[in-house]
């Protein structure tokens, strides 16, 4: 028992000699744990700021890229299309896409009286770029052409036929060109959206470089 009361005894003793220093030791321990505490939170604060801020930039490019397809979605659904001939308002049309001749048709104003519109395949889809010519309607009384069975050159008279926009009946004005080879030319140019140049011609057939040679100084487009 007298053991325990020396070391108690010893023990405030040094507590007495050294309270001012134990002192100093607590309020720099508490003053240290402060600082980290503090340290910490502004660390937590920062972290859910960036996070805040990443999430709002990367919204924006969300935004801004559903906005950019949406107008080249928009734009990819346009056609324009070149319409030629008998139409009463031939021109470049804005249509969407899928749309078919009979739909552009109708923006040009429809069909003139004289359109050949037997020889319009009004169901075809369109793509764009695309050229409909519309060609006169082919008569068997007065004509300001000749006959079908009319072999007269063309190039006698210095006329030249143009490829993309003659009529079944104008195009047989040249040289041995009846009505079936006529036929083919409007076929053709149907299809490959108008001729590019008067050489296409020989694509196709019965039209071989010693008919081209024939015809060539007849021809333009």
């Amino acid at each position: 028992m007298n053991k325990i009361l020396d070391f108690s005894t010893q023990i405030k003793a040094i507590i007495d000699e050294h309270a001012y220093k134990i002192l100093i030791g607590l309020l720099l321990i508490a003053f240290s744990l402060g600082l980290v505490i503090i340290l910490i939170m502004n660390q937590n604060s920062n972290d859910t700021n960036n996070v805040a801020t990443d999430y709002s930039e990367q919204s924006s490019v969300i935004t801004s890229s559903t906005s950019s397809q949406s107008q080249n979605s928009s734009f990819a659904q346009d056609l324009y299309i070149d319409v030629k001939g008998e139409v009463k308002h031939p021109g470049v049309y804005q249509i969407p896409s899928n749309s078919r001749i009979t739909d552009v048709i109708k923006k040009a104003g429809g069909f003139r009286s004289d359109a050949d519109q037997q020889n319009v395949n009004l169901a075809k889809v369109l793509k764009d770029q695309d050229v409909v010519i519309v060609n006169k309607k082919v008569t068997n009384g007065n004509s300001s052409f000749n006959s079908p069975n009319s072999t007269t050159s063309n190039s006698d008279n210095n006329i030249k036929i143009n490829l993309n926009t003659a009529d079944l009946n104008e195009l047989q004005r040249l040289d041995r060109v009846g009505e079936k080879k006529a036929q083919k030319i409007i076929d053709y140019r149907n299809q490959h959206n108008g001729f590019h140049s008067i050489d296409e011609i020989k694509h196709i057939s019965g039209f071989g470089d010693k008919t081209f040679e024939r015809l060539k100084d007849s021809l333009e487009v």
